[in-house]
């Protein structure tokens, strides 16, 4: 969702529906909707470009089981993402208070490490002790930073959309603005992979799945103040030859996580001069989402992935194989090569945050905006799939039964005692807009 992706599925859905442009109107921007046909202004038309930076860091802790079987959450790893994206958008009115919105994200630059948590080194890093890495070489025991991302760029998908102003405060001052909106955000460009024997082999930044996302937003003028309040819900659509595969049997999980976020906001109006078109308006906003349980590329997937020239040779695993990860076992106890696609089940977790900004409107074609705020994660479990699905209803999985193993299952991260879960994560992001409207 991620995210992660320009990881965090949270503020490029907060981006994108961020983004709504129109005339001078008097309502928030979140409300702001072109529109066509008026007896003054037969046709909107805007052009917009905008520019997020996003800096993430969290800890990648590991449940440690001990002796007496007693379990804990130790420090392994620390997590650091940096995005820079640029977002070229142009919105035309169609209707009377109905406009369209073709969306292009372009990721600039976008990258991610791995370096050992607090108190952690070479020799007791379990990420280091079992393996996980399959490029892991003993130079790196010297380095701080056990793996790097390769620097990923391009085209994130194509965002088509419409938005309706079922209200519209300009036209009738005794309601508020109200707006109904759909995206497509369709992922028709190369998707994320990951070679560790070639990782730069692919610098792709597609998603693997197209999002579908329904919003609302509501805004009401009283003077000097413009509160807002916006809801919306993603659901994400798995493209054919994606990383997110159905592999069948006892698979519990199959689909990208879900999400749904609401918001609420005021725009504060500091100066206005309304026969110029003109106003200055200090923003502050706060939010909330829900990341569903489901498949994801959690802030490990990268080294999760396995080697896609995993063998057997005689029944033994050739040395691009992590025995713990990409071989499986069948009923009858023989081993099949399978290297692991790096997707994991992760677990539901909510997330909280808040953005502060000015926006300017300095004449009826020039507009600008910029917000700067930070989202917090919950803690969550980033791998947890389960063992697969008990068909027969005796009371347990039979890990020898094709119908009721999960294929996605590994012991060796999805067992309790041997997860990781993601804590103290933080996400600081800046975004910037100038917008043209005709």
């Amino acid at each position: 969702m991620s995210a992660v992706t320009f990881n965090r599925k949270v503020w490029a859905i907060l981006g994108a529906l961020t983004l709504l442009f129109g005339l001078s109107a008097r309502a928030a921007e979140v409300t702001r909707v072109v529109t066509a046909l008026d007896e003054n202004d037969t046709f909107d038309f805007n052009l917009t470009a905008a520019w997020f930076h996003d800096s993430r860091s969290a800890a990648i802790n590991r449940e440690l089981q001990g002796y007496s079987n007693d379990t804990k959450v130790v420090s392994d790893l620390k997590y650091a993402q940096t995005t820079d994206l640029l977002d070229l958008r142009t919105d035309f009115g169609i209707l009377w208070d109905v406009g369209l919105h073709v969306d292009l994200p372009i990721i600039l630059s976008q990258s991610n490490n791995l370096t050992y948590g607090q108190g952690v080194n070479a020799s007791n890093s379990t990420f280091v002790r079992d393996g996980i890495y399959a490029a892991y070489n003993a130079s790196d025991r010297t380095s701080s930073t056990i793996f790097q991302s390769p620097t990923r760029s391009g085209l994130q998908y194509l965002g088509l959309g419409i938005q309706w102003a079922v209200f519209n405060q300009k036209r009738d001052d005794t309601k508020p603005t109200w707006t109904l909106g759909f995206d497509a955000d369709l992922d028709i460009f190369k998707d994320r992979r990951f070679d560790p024997a070639n990782p730069t082999g692919n610098t792709g930044v597609g998603l693997g799945y197209h999002q579908l996302i329904w919003s609302t937003w509501v805004s009401k003028r009283f003077r000097y103040l413009d509160p807002y309040f916006g809801a919306s819900y993603m659901l994400p659509i798995r493209t054919n030859g994606s990383i997110y595969q159905d592999l069948g049997g006892g698979q519990g999980s199959v689909n990208p996580q879900q999400l749904a976020m609401v918001m609420i906001g005021v725009e504060q109006i500091a100066w206005e001069n309304p026969s110029g078109d003109q106003r200055v308006t200090v923003e502050l906003q706060a939010h909330a989402a829900e990341h569903f349980a489901g498949r994801g590329t959690s802030e490990l997937w990268e080294p999760l992935s396995g080697h896609p020239g995993c063998t057997l040779t005689g029944g033994t695993a050739t040395e691009q194989c992590r025995t713990s990860l990409d071989v499986t076992t069948d009923a009858m106890g023989n081993p099949h090569a399978a290297p692991y696609t790096g997707v994991t089940d992760i677990d539901a977790y909510g997330s909280f945050g808040g953005e502060a900004g000015l926006n300017i409107q300095v004449g009826k074609y020039i507009r600008f905006r910029a917000l700067y705020g930070m989202t917090f994660d919950a803690a969550h479990f980033i791998t947890n799939a389960s063992a697969g699905v008990d068909t027969n209803h005796d009371g347990r999985v039979d890990s020898s039964d094709p119908k009721e193993a999960s294929p996605t299952y590994r012991e060796s991260i999805d067992i309790p005692g041997r997860r990781f879960r993601v804590e103290e994560s933080r996400d600081w992001h800046l975004f910037v807009q100038g917008s043209l409207m005709f």
